[in-house]
C-alpha cells in the first residue's frame, strides 16, 4: 500500500517548485513505496509568526500550524514550503524543521518544513543558477523527511548530514549513506 506525503505551500510560493520536487521526491524515495502530492492550495502566513525583530518567521509557530491543519487530512507525512527566511529559537536561521515520530504525538502528526529563501543564490547577492537551487530544494526536503522518518543528523558524507551553511548543503550527497538506509528501511518495514 502507498503512503502518500502531502507537498502544502506556506505563503507564496511557485507552484512549478513543487511539482519539480514531487518528481525528485518519487525518485528517490521510489524503494519505499510513497506517492506524493503537491497540493495547489496555499496555507496564509499568519502575522503572529513573524518576528519583527528579526525579521523572520518563526519556523516552530509555523509547524505547529501545519500540525492542526494535517489533524483533518489524511497524509501520511505533509511537508510545508515556504520561500520565507525562518529562524528557530536556538538558531539564526534554518534550512528547515521537521518533528520526529519519537515524541509524543501520533505517526499521522509527523510534519515538516523547509525554506526555500536561503537557497537562492540571489539571496546572497549572487547571479542565479536554477539547477543547483533545485538540488539545494531537493537535499533539504529529502533531509526534513528523513527526520521524519526517525533519522537524526549522520556524520557520513549523507543526505542526513547537519546543514549549519549553504555550503555544507551543497557538499553533501542527495542520497542516504548505507547506515541511515538500512535505519530508513528498517522503519519501513516496522510500520508495514
Amino acid at each position: 500500500m502507498k503512503k502518500n506525503i502531502t507537498l502544502l505551500r506556506i505563503g507564496q510560493v511557485d507552484q512549478s517548485i513543487l511539482d519539480k520536487l514531487k518528481k525528485e521526491l518519487e525518485l528517490s524515495f521510489i524503494n519505499f513505496k510513497l506517492s506524493i502530492d503537491p497540493l495547489k492550495e496555499i496555507i496564509s502566513l499568519e502575522p503572529s509568526e513573524y518576528n519583527t525583530n528579526r525579521l523572520q518567521y518563526n519556523a516552530s509557530k509555523i509547524l505547529n500550524r501545519i500540525i492542526n491543519y494535517e489533524l483533518n487530512k489524511k497524509s501520511f507525512r505533509i511537508l510545508g514550503i515556504i520561500d520565507e527566511d525562518i529562524f528557530t529559537n536556538s538558531l539564526n536561521f534554518v534550512f528547515g524543521l521537521a518533528m520526529s515520530p519519537k515524541g509524543k504525538l501520533s505517526k499521522k502528526l509527523v510534519v515538516a518544513l523547509i525554506s526555500i529563501t536561503r537557497l537562492r543564490e540571489k539571496f546572497y547577492r549572487r547571479a542565479e543558477n536554477k539547477k543547483i537551487f533545485e538540488l539545494r530544494v531537493l537535499k533539504e526536503a529529502i533531509h526534513e523527511l528523513g527526520h521524519t522518518f526517525n533519522l537524526g543528523h549522520c556524520k557520513n558524507f549523507c543526505i542526513m548530514r547537519f546543514s549549519n551553511s549553504l555550503a555544507d548543503t551543497d557538499k553533501k550527497s542527495s542520497k542516504f549513506c548505507d547506515v541511515c538506509l538500512k535505519k530508513l528501511q528498517d522503519y519501513f518495514n516496522k510500520i508495514k
